[in-house]
């Protein structure tokens, strides 16, 4: 019987199923994937909407977040419509929305483009509901399958690749097939009708020629098979090789003729060991050989695998005539073999990689498959596993009801209807489990995909969020999270809910910064940032929490930023600290205040005065300390009572409050002494007069019930800084004075007097004098003219005197001393450019000769904005031009002169040059190109010293003496290369009217 059709069709049969298997992995694959990519585009859809649908203006901000989803290449959406609860469209977009037909009406236009975004795309849509549950729209989308990202379960992954690992098997299958399918639509050729032992023949049977001839066209058939064959005769010896035979056995046919079939075909097994093959079976027995396999060593010694098999021929009578033995090289289908072994043992260990424990079950929910999560979930082996039932392994709840069955639990039913389920271990412990069921076929036959999850970990963090939500809703302290990045409040506990007086929908639409008082925008960014920088783990501070009802409480908040939630949040803590705060005040007010009269004790004195000391360091003007000491206030307590006395002190505080400035200062120091403190006196005149004005307040009684007591004080004074002491110096002296005032006969006042440095006090005047100096234009700009060797003129150095009305002429050293105490430099040096400018302005209109003008100047100057725009506005006015200004820095200057503003440089280019003055040592590079060099008389008196200035120097810079007071520094200065000085020596000082008469008779430099 031939058995070719029933291998031909039991292959189809394979064909067929493994085809379907592959079809059915693969679209099952692809449906959880689509199912999967419309549950995470339709949750982030939703949770992007939720706040605009919940916000009353939100609808106007709809149609900018539909766009934005749509361009979001990771959510894959062709269109998206939005839809209010009662189905009102309230945004659409799509890439199809442009696309328009004519002659159609509106409505038509949207059914055809919701029609394309179907056939399209997979189309979906999905409710929005608020916090309360409450539904506030809902949207229609479709979405590209397969350009969702984001969304990737390995139980797909491993569905996909079991489906390509059957689509792979069905090739050498279809290839079976068809080789089966042709051989049998082949017509059998003239020559093997001849060779058919069982058909008629005439004369004598068939010749030598036929014999030879069937050989070599059975050899090109096996050939072309890739199958080996070797005739044999009853003996076994060898008559025929195909090339195929010759090629594995490595014998040509030549060789092997008339050798004995056992000689040339060795037979071994994997360890080299000689094995029967199925030709001695064949010979002996006389019947066809079960095909089997084994190695073929070949003549030179490799081996090849091999499979083999024997038939046995006979004559026409029947009798055993020969073998024929075929036989190919499996190597190619060893590897293949492997390699489907390999993928195997891939799919398997992805399957067993699975977070999830993955059952394979009938529909009755018999285990056939488990993987190695399922094993260590449940304790059992995977031999263990597989014939076990659903009911042994989840008892509850598939034994304890018998109606609920696990196909019950297939995805897309209600299964949040069902009971929970429960696994019970090996050891009998139990764990809580969710289920996803999928139905699946399985060789011909329904079977089930159980995915069994255990959310042990998960109920347990859902439980203790759960407590810790109780414990905190009933906790004191108010807490709120919000989302890091639009910063609307998520969860607000209830004592927050009942201290604020809003509701959880008004919560809902806010953010800390509308609760809180007192707090700005960019301080609560700033503290933002900082957590999620991570420069700090939590911070805290404070502000006011606004009430609903406009009221406000005083709160501390710890914040902290929470990165392991998605998307990440933020938490506050507040605490109400308006208890705190009072009792804070009330402390603070017992340690700085005086509890009788309100006014601060000797601690907050002390404090007051320091930094009044510090302030009138700063200013030209005084400070009074008042010492007072109430008169026969003794004689008022033993008379009246200590309970009238106390009432005394507090008349007393009342009157010295309302006596004077909201700026000074009353304090209590003890007993019936105070002390005031009052800056910004001018002279010992106006502490004179408030000493007058606060005894003439004490001439009337006070204001006590039922009572008449007139208390008069004795007021000694001191003045800072003519009395140069500290705070503890300068309440004793005013002590002193107040000693002095009582011996005097009380009811008066005295100034402490101390003996001052002369020298003091001129600094002093000059300080205090300057400010006037500057509104009375008691200075003058004096110039001091640079001559060389031959008396030529190259430069005018300025000069600023200031004429005091008591102390004469103030310059050089002391006058800028005076200044910078005063913080008058930079005014000052800008009066001189001013007048430089006006000077130079004048000699221009009387056509005389322009000299470069040297002015010292502040580096940091350079770098102020408004000076140059004070300068620019000078050359401008004046039209001076800029190379006439020299400004002289000094070391110091020159490097904060580097770093100038932009403007700065752009003055620098437009002619201002530079000069360096008050130095010792030379800067070893400097910075910025100097036009000239002031060198005083510690550099001249050293000659190496001068020749290292040169040295240093590039050619083009001028050197100047300047303060050359004797003819003899004179020449010493030409000997030592210095040809331009200044001095007394030289020339004296000019005055502005002097100074245009010395110009029409001096001779000038031509460089210049």
């Amino acid at each position: 019987m031939d058995k070719q059709p029933w291998l031909t069709g039991l292959a189809g049969v394979c064909l067929i199923l493994l085809a379907a298997q592959a079809l059915l992995c693969l679209w099952q694959a692809r449906a959880l994937q689509l199912r999967l990519d419309h549950a995470h585009v339709a949750a982030e859809a939703a949770r992007a909407l939720q706040p605009e649908l919940v916000r009353p203006a939100g609808l106007r901000s709809l149609r900018p977040v539909v766009d934005a989803l749509l361009q979001r290449p990771d959510l894959g959406l062709r269109f998206l419509a939005v839809q209010d609860a009662e189905g009102v469209v309230l945004a659409r977009a799509g890439w199809l929305e442009a696309l328009r037909l004519p002659l159609l009406p509106q409505r038509l236009q949207e059914q055809w483009r919701d029609t394309l975004y179907a056939v399209w795309g997979s189309y979906g849509s999905r409710s929005i509901r608020g916090r309360d549950g409450r539904l506030l729209g809902s949207i229609e989308y479709s979405l590209e399958p397969g350009a969702v990202e984001g969304v990737r379960v390995e139980a797909v992954a491993a569905l996909r690749l079991a489906g390509w690992i059957s689509a792979g098997l069905t090739l050498p299958l279809a290839a079976m097939v068809a080789i089966g399918l042709y051989r049998q639509r082949r017509a059998k050729p003239e020559w093997l009708g001849r060779a058919d032992p069982d058909r008629p023949v005439s004369g004598n049977g068939w010749g030598a020629s036929d014999v030879g001839e069937f050989r070599d066209r059975a050899g090109e058939v096996m050939d072309a098979l890739q199958y080996a064959l070797i005739v044999t005769d009853r003996e076994g010896v060898v008559r025929y090789l195909n090339k195929t035979a010759e090629h594995l056995t490595g014998w040509s046919m030549a060789d092997a003729q008339g050798r004995l079939l056992y000689s040339i075909f060795h037979l071994v097994d994997g360890a080299g060991a000689v094995l029967p093959g199925p030709a001695d079976g064949a010979l002996r027995e006389g019947r066809p050989q079960a095909m089997q396999s084994g190695w073929l060593r070949r003549r030179h010694g490799e081996t090849v695998p091999i499979e083999m098999t024997a038939y046995p021929m006979r004559n026409r009578q029947r009798l055993l005539d020969g073998i024929t033995l075929l036989f190919r090289d499996t190597t190619p289908q060893q590897q293949a073999l492997q390699s489907l072994r390999r993928e195997a043992r891939l799919s398997q260990a992805v399957v067993d990689h699975l977070e999830e424990g993955l059952l394979i079950t009938d529909m009755a929910g018999v285990v056939h498959s488990a993987n190695a999560r399922a094993e260590r979930m449940f304790g059992y082996s995977r031999d263990e596993l597989v014939g076990a039932t659903v009911t042994k392994l989840m008892p509850v709840p598939f034994l304890n009801a018998p109606t609920i069955r696990i196909t019950d639990y297939v995805a897309s039913r209600n299964v949040g209807k069902l009971p929970k389920v429960v696994g019970w271990r090996k050891d009998a412990t139990t764990f809580p489990i969710e289920l996803w069921v999928q139905p699946m076929r399985v060789e011909s036959a329904d079977g089930l995909v159980v995915v069994v999850r255990d959310i042990s970990e998960r109920l347990r963090g859902e439980n203790l969020a759960m407590r810790l939500g109780r414990l905190l809703d009933n906790a004191s302290e108010e807490v709120y999270i919000f989302e890091a990045q639009s910063l609307y409040f998520l969860e607000v506990s209830r004592t927050a809910q009942r201290n604020l007086g809003y509701s959880p929908e008004q919560l809902a639409r806010m953010t800390p910064l509308d609760i809180s008082a007192e707090l700005s925008e960019e301080s609560f960014h700033h503290f933002l940032a900082d957590l999620r920088g991570g420069d700090k783990d939590h911070l805290v501070y404070r502000c006011r929490h606004k009430r609903a009802d406009g009221s406000s409480y005083p709160v501390e908040v710890r914040l902290n930023f929470s990165r392991d939630e998605e998307p990440p949040v933020f938490m506050a803590i507040a605490t109400d600290i308006g208890d705190r705060l009072l009792a804070e005040e009330r402390l603070s007010q017992l340690a700085h205040f005086d509890a009788l009269t309100g006014l601060p004790n000797r601690v907050m004195l002390h404090d007051r005065l320091q930094q009044a000391l510090l302030a009138a360091q700063r200013g030209p003007r005084l400070l009074g300390v008042f010492f007072l000491d109430l008169d026969r206030f003794k004689q008022i307590n033993d008379l009246h009572g200590h309970a009238v006395g106390d009432q005394v002190l507090k008349a007393v505080a009342d009157r010295l409050r309302s006596a004077v400035r909201p700026s000074d200062t009353v304090a209590r120091l003890s007993g019936d002494e105070f002390v005031i403190l009052a800056p910004g006196l001018r002279s010992a005149e106006d502490a004179q007069f408030v000493a007058a004005k606060l005894l003439d307040r004490f001439a009337q009684p006070l204001d006590l019930p039922g009572l008449a007591i007139t208390c008069r004080p004795s007021i000694g004074i001191t003045l800072y800084p003519l009395d140069d002491s500290d705070a503890d110096g300068l309440l004793r002296h005013a002590d002193n004075a107040m000693y002095q005032a009582k011996q005097a006969g009380r009811g008066c006042w005295r100034l402490f007097t101390a003996e001052i440095d002369p020298g003091r006090r001129r600094q002093f005047d000059l300080e205090r004098e300057i400010h006037a100096a500057v509104a009375l234009n008691q200075f003058h700009l004096m110039s001091a003219p640079v001559l060389d060797a031959e008396g030529r003129a190259h430069a005018l150095l300025a000069a600023l005197r200031w004429q005091h009305p008591r102390h004469g002429v103030i310059e050089g050293t002391e006058l800028w001393q005076a200044a910078s105490r005063a913080g008058l430099v930079a005014d000052l040096e800008l009066w001189q450019i001013c007048r430089a400018c006006e000077q130079l302005d004048a000699a221009a209109q009387e056509k005389l000769p322009l000299l470069p003008y040297l002015l010292p100047v502040s580096g940091w100057q350079l770098r102020d904005r408004q000076f140059i725009a004070h300068l620019g506005d000078l050359l401008a006015r004046y039209r001076v031009p800029a190379a006439c200004l020299v400004f002289a820095v000094t070391p110091d200057g020159l490097i904060e002169a580097s770093d100038r503003h932009a403007d700065t440089g752009q003055l620098l280019r437009a002619g201002v040059r530079l000069a360096l003055r008050d130095f010792n040592l030379m800067p070893a590079s400097p910075s910025l190109p100097l036009a000239y060099v002031l060198a005083g008389a510690s550099v001249l008196h050293v000659p190496e010293r001068v020749q290292a200035l040169r040295a240093a120097l590039p050619r083009q810079t001028v050197i100047i003496a300047t303060g050359v007071s004797t003819p003899e520094e004179l020449r010493r200065c030409h000997a030592a290369g210095i040809a331009c000085a200044a001095g007394p020596a030289v020339a004296g000082d000019l005055d502005p009217s002097a100074l245009a008469a010395w110009l029409r008779n001096s001779r000038i430099d031509d460089a210049v």
